[in-house]
Order: C-alpha cells, then structure tokens, then sequence
C-alpha cells in the first residue's frame, strides 16, 4: 500500500529553486511605489489645478463670460434703437430710475442710475428730458448706432447703441 502525503513534495519543490515565495515582497514594494507614485502625480496635477482656478486669468475669464451670459440674457429694451430711447425716456419722465437703467448695457447700469439722481437731486430733469428728447440718429450699420443730443446747433452729448445676441438694443453711456 502506498502512502500519500500532502504538502510534502510541494516542500521539496519549493526547496528545489521555484521562487514564488520571495516574490510576494517584491511585488508589494512595487504596488506601493506605483501607489505613492500615483498620489504624488495626483497632487501636481491637483496643485496645478488650484494655481490655475486662483490665477488672474481664470478669475478674468469667468467674470468675461459672467458678462457674456448677462449681456445674451438681456431682454430689457425695443428691437430698434429708437423703441430703447423711447422705453429710456418714459422711465426717466416717471423718474424710475431703475428701469431707465435696464435700457444701458450691464456694466454701466449703475453709472447711470446715479447719474439720473444727480441730474433730479440738482433740479436739471426737465431740461434732461427736453433736450434728450430731441436726439438726433447720426450713423450706424448692423449692430451699433450713435445719437448726438444737440442744444443750440451743437453737440452736448453722445450715446451709442449695440444690439445683443437676442436682437434687443442697449444704450451704451
């Protein structure tokens, strides 16, 4: 009768030269290089990519597109240039300041509004009105046009005009 044992001659391989055993470190210091290496690569990639998102240029160009978005979502204003400064002058008469400056593009609404405060807190509004009530339409093509407000024959004043991405006209201080 033959006796068979186990485990046995797997221990006589193993003592023979088959070295599996001795790669099982080997392997895990390279999985933990690879490991280390990956984390360091990440965090360059990650410390670049928080440079980037705090840098003037990043900040820039959102602001410029924050912008862009406001000037396309803009519907305030007439689908001519005339219709805007008729809508602009009505709110000015009404002396809702607000409104008035919904007509002007984004970035100079505020301007304007304290602009049509100082001009009612220094008793100028009826003569604002009747002078830019007889603006004049100077030159324009596709999507910008210029007024001139004329008192006495000569020029007082400026205002262009742009049409935005939705066909709507903004006054341009």
């Amino acid at each position: 009768m033959e006796t068979i044992s186990f485990g046995e001659e797997n221990r006589e391989e193993n003592k023979g030269g088959n070295n599996s055993a001795p790669k099982a470190p080997r392997n895990r210091k390279l999985i933990w290089a690879g490991i280390i290496l990956a984390v360091l690569i990440l965090s360059v990639i990650g410390w670049q990519y928080w440079q980037y998102i705090h840098s003037t240029y990043y900040q820039q160009m959102k602001a410029a597109e924050t912008l862009e978005k406001l000037y396309a979502d803009d519907t305030m204003g007439g689908k001519t240039p005339e219709e805007t400064l008729a809508l602009f002058l009505e709110a000015v008469k009404k002396e809702d300041f607000d409104l008035a400056s919904q007509y002007a593009i984004y970035s100079a609404r505020e301007d304007v509004k304290k602009w049509l405060i100082d001009i009612k807190e220094n008793g100028q509004m009826e003569e604002f009105i009747r002078v830019y009530s007889q603006i004049v339409k100077e030159k324009g093509t596709g999507t910008d046009v210029a007024f001139n407000v004329y008192e006495n024959n000569k020029v007082v004043d400026s205002i262009g005009m742009n049409k935005n991405s939705k066909g709507i006209w903004k006054i341009i201080f």
